[in-house]
This record gives structure tokens, sequence and C-alpha cells, in this order.
């Protein structure tokens, strides 16, 4: 698949892991593996390079760091998209900074497509779990639509990974693939350098102006680069 190493078992795999990790975003067990860095570097690990998926797990932690998961407030999908970014640079960014910024697009777009399948499913998950006579089989029958919908939230993550993982690593291949030499190639690095600029912006803004936020924002920082160098 044009330089770039995907069988179905791996497919298939990561839309059984997606669909897990989607599923602790909206529903449960909300373990935190939904997290941009956990499910980034899980999708690096599902293809081996697990350093490649945490450095786009860490990225996106600092750009939807600004939009807090809580109340009524619209915000991108963080889990199934951070994974699946994570795994498109994984296997075929090879190292690129070009891959790395087109893997951020990924979990970006990824992540706000996820957020609107989220809303069409609550609103056909309450058509699909009533019934006409209410309840009537008790605690049971409750569980059992309970069950249904958790099925359908994990269903739901796993098929945003299914339909978007290929399309996502080609996306990151093509433009991590230009030779140097390519027209516009020379500017990649000097996106890369602002998009991490304005995360870390991003980032600081979301902790607030006190001045006692800004240790924790560095030793966030400190860890992580250690974090990035012991899994290279």
């Amino acid at each position: 698949m044009t330089g770039i190493e995907l069988t179905a078992g791996h497919w298939a795999l990561a839309c059984l892991l997606g669909a897990v990790i989607g599923l602790d975003e909206v529903s449960w067990p909300q373990a935190m593996w939904s997290r941009p860095v956990v499910a980034g570097t899980l999708g690096g690990v599902l293809f081996g390079a697990p350093a490649s998926g945490c450095l786009v797990g860490v990225w996106l932690e600092l750009v939807l760091s600004r939009h807090p998961p809580f109340g009524g407030a619209r915000h991108p999908e963080t889990g199934a998209a951070s994974f699946t970014a994570g795994a498109a640079y994984a296997v075929a960014g090879g190292g690129a900074p070009a891959g790395i910024v087109a893997a951020v697009a990924v979990g970006w777009a990824v992540g706000w497509t996820g957020a609107y399948s989220v809303t069409l499913l609550r609103g056909v998950t309450p058509r699909l779990v009533s019934r006409p006579g209410g309840f009537r089989g008790g605690a049971a029958a409750l569980a059992r639509r309970h069950r249904l919908a958790i099925v359908l939230d994990g269903l739901r993550a796993g098929l945003l990974v299914a339909a978007l993982l290929v399309p996502s690593a080609l996306f990151v291949r093509l433009l991590a693939a230009q030779t140097p030499g390519a027209p516009g190639a020379a500017w990649w690095p000097v996106v890369a350098g602002l998009g991490l600029a304005g995360a870390a912006g991003v980032a600081a803004r979301g902790l607030g102006a006190r001045a006692r936020h800004w240790p924790a924002l560095a030793a966030g920082c400190v860890l992580g680069t250690l974090l990035a160098r012991v899994l290279s």
C-alpha cells in the first residue's frame, strides 16, 4: 500500500483497540486510556513505534487541552482520534517533521468527526433502547438496554477507526515522503516548530495565568521529553 506496511490483521486489531479506547472516553470504564498521550502511544505500540505514537499524542494533548471535557461544552473526541493519528504516524511517518504535522492535523480532523458522530449516536440511542411499554422487565430490562448503549458506543469508535485509519496513513505518507529538494519541503520543520510553540501556548493558557501553574507545565514537559527518550 504505497510503501505502508499495514496488514489486514493489524487493521482489525486497530479497530478493536480503537473501539476500547473510544468507549473509555464516552462511556466505560473511563480509565484515562483515551487521553491523547496514552491513546497515541498505544497506536504507536501497535505498529512497533511507541515513541512516534507518544510524540503525536503529546502534541495532541497540548492542542486539545484547550477543550475541557466536561459540562455541555462541545469538544473534539480525543481517544479514537489520537489513537488513529499515532498509528498513522507510526506506520507511515518515517520520523519526518512533515509527517508529525500531518498526523496532528489528522488527529484534529478525526477528533471533530468523532465528536459529531457522538452527537448523532446520542440522538439515535434513545430510540433504539426505549420501548412503548416502558421498563416492564424491571431492573434486568434496564440493565440490558444500558449494555446495548455501551456496545453502540464501542461500535461507533471502532467504525470511526476502521473508516479513517487507512486514509489517515495515506495522508501522513503523502506529506512525509517528500524529498528534501521538493518545493516547500524545507518549510515543514518551520511549520512543525510553530505548531509546537502554538500548542505549548494553548496548554499554558489552559493552565491559567497564575505563576504557580508554570512549574507543573515545566515538569510535564521534562517528563514527556524523558519518556520519549526512553521509548525511542
